[in-house]
């Protein structure tokens, strides 16, 4: 039996939802959805295109808080709203009753705000300690009725620019079409100068997203609580987020697994599943558990069902996650035996059957 530890993202292998979109969408009205949906595709133009020094993917959730701030919003409406709203991966709730039996740590890495991280946590019973996210206490930070009014202008500009699109292949601003670069210099000037000149500009100084960067942190502060290594890790992301911790784990020895992942996971993991419930995962934590790293890839290659190794798993392991399969979607591929790009598009069609076209259009 190998000693493994399991870390995972909350939105997308958890829930399904991009609490951050909604909050916008509804207390945002009627604009607040496109007014995320650009910034984000904004925050990956960023981390990703331009390589802004000392910006890292997730700054998203760091960027759209001043409007937020403007519709009025308190940490406890934030926190009620996230519980109320709570949409899981199906099935994750017994996947991770199953998983808490065999007693290996679990612990949640979130960009998401700690009201949503938390509630998340909660429902799957990953303790308060090993709950890692984006700390926010809206509450602390004073808005006057003038900078609120300049911001709901500011919005509008955002709202009214020309859609973001970043085609894959874009290396560049000189990549992107004629109008996307004219809404990126709107933004720019909102979120580099107005803004930052604002009483309110004190929260882009003072609130850090557990973005890529703080992921391998947290993925760091985990070994130092369980005593364990890079190899005894598996790792589940879904978003560009994901990827520094992806990497490192990879690098490491360990599983980096994307799980309905978007381009930049899948491009980042070693091991890709694309499935309709959590119960995947619990099968591969059970071959990691017991056959190693080596078991997981086997798995991931094989074309010959039922003929290795890796379904000698003891039966209370294996009848549980074997009926919990049952009737559902599985796909999983290794780099070595899969196209990336038909990869990304199975996992990207799964990704909008679960969470909708916005949602799953978002780095």
């Amino acid at each position: 039996m190998h000693p493994i530890q399991l870390d995972t993202d909350c939105e997308g292998p958890l829930a399904l939802n991009d609490n951050a979109f909604e909050l916008c969408r509804d207390f945002l009205p009627p604009d607040g959805g496109r007014l995320f949906t650009q910034v984000s595709r904004y925050d990956v133009y960023l981390a990703d295109i331009a390589k802004k020094p000392d910006y890292q993917a997730g700054n998203t959730l760091r960027l759209i808080l001043p409007f937020l701030k403007s519709a009025g919003l308190t940490n406890d409406q934030i926190a009620q709203y996230s519980r109320q709203h709570i949409t899981l991966v199906p099935k994750v709730e017994e996947t991770y009753r199953f998983l808490h039996t065999f007693d290996f740590p679990i612990f949640e890495i979130s960009a998401s705000y700690r009201q949503f991280a938390e509630a998340v946590a909660a429902r799957l019973g990953v303790a308060p300690a090993r709950l890692y996210c984006t700390e926010l206490d809206l509450d602390r930070f004073e808005l006057a009725e003038m900078e609120a009014g300049e911001l709901r202008r500011l919005m509008a500009e955002i709202v009214a620019a020309p859609p973001i699109e970043l085609p894959p292949e874009a290396r560049g601003l000189d990549d992107l079409a004629p109008e996307v670069q004219e809404a990126i210099q709107v933004l720019d000037t909102i979120f580099w100068e107005k803004i930052p000149q604002m009483n309110i500009g004190a929260i882009y100084r003072e609130v850090t997203t557990m973005g890529g960067p703080e992921k391998v942190q947290a993925l760091e502060d985990s070994l130092a609580q369980t005593g364990l290594n890079l190899e005894n890790v598996m790792y589940v992301g879904d978003s560009i987020t994901d990827v520094p911790a992806l990497e490192k784990v990879r690098a490491g020895g360990g599983v980096a697994l994307a799980f309905n992942g978007n381009r930049y996971a899948i491009q980042a993991a070693e091991i890709i599943v694309v499935a309709d419930t959590a119960w995947p995962v619990a099968l591969l934590v059970g071959i990691f558990r017991h056959w190693g790293k080596e078991g997981v890839v086997e798995l991931a290659q094989s074309t010959r069902p039922g003929a290795s190794r890796y379904l000698v798993l003891p039966e209370a392991m294996i009848e549980p996650i074997v009926m919990g399969l049952q009737g559902s979607t599985f796909n999983l591929y290794h780099p070595s035996t899969s196209r990336r790009e038909d990869v990304i598009q199975d996992s990207t069609a799964m990704r909008r059957r679960l969470r909708g076209d916005a949602i799953a259009a978002l780095g």
